[in-house]
């Protein structure tokens, strides 16, 4: 679970960021990585593009169930 925590603090600061600003390229990319690992966190296998969604909808129900430490670790990179 802390390797998930600090997976999330580093993508939701990443779209905190992004809110007030476009993100330079080498931004962008790195964003990209921890949203990638994010995915495959929850996802068996990233090897495809089906496995990629079902790690994307697995993190989004998960962010669901999880309310209140989503808001609390967003709040921390604001």
């Amino acid at each position: 679970m802390t390797e998930l925590l600090r997976l999330l603090s580093l993508f939701y600061a990443c779209d905190v960021a992004a809110e007030t600003r476009f993100p330079t390229p080498s931004e962008w990319q790195r964003c990209m990585g921890h949203y990638h690992a994010v995915k495959a966190h929850f996802a068996e296998d990233l090897s495809g593009p089906a496995a990629q969604i079902e790690g994307y909808r697995r993190w989004k129900a998960w962010e669901d169930a999880n309310a209140e430490l989503v808001a609390e670790l967003r709040a921390r990179v604001r």
